[in-house]
């Protein structure tokens, strides 16, 4: 959501040609050309939107955070009641190698495969206005 948000936002704010062509009049009664009402509108838009978007980013990341300290804490109340649950929390980097080696494999796909999925709407957005103009 955030690239498409940077991407219409820019669009929108850093052109160089207007979309429409009439003149408005704003609150102060000062006449703006359509290219400076579309700017403004563009950062009144893409600014504050973004901010949020980063704000929610980082109330997530700290959520899991958390998640993830309150459960490193509490393994040791979990060693205590069972044998199996010390295979959760490794102790030699060989351990930890065969726990992460799977889910880092996962994610290394899912990284590769959003890099090539973000790639392709770039050129099939690029190849589209081209040919479409």
């Amino acid at each position: 959501m955030i690239v498409s948000n940077i991407f219409l936002g820019s669009l929108t704010t850093l052109k160089e040609v207007s979309l429409y062509g009439s003149e408005t009049i704003a609150a102060n009664g000062v006449r703006l050309r359509a290219l400076a009402d579309e700017t403004i509108g563009g950062y009144v838009i893409w600014v504050p939107s973004s901010m949020v978007l980063i704000v929610a980013i980082i109330l997530v990341l700290n959520g899991w955070n958390a998640a993830e300290e309150r459960r490193w804490t509490s393994r040791y109340d979990l060693v205590r009641k069972s044998n199996a649950a010390s295979l959760e929390f490794p102790e030699t980097a060989e351990e930890l190698r065969l726990k992460v080696e799977k889910p880092n494999r996962d994610m290394g796909r899912t990284l590769a495969l959003g890099a090539f999925a973000m790639f392709m709407v770039v050129m099939i957005t690029l190849v589209t206005i081209v040919y479409a103009l």
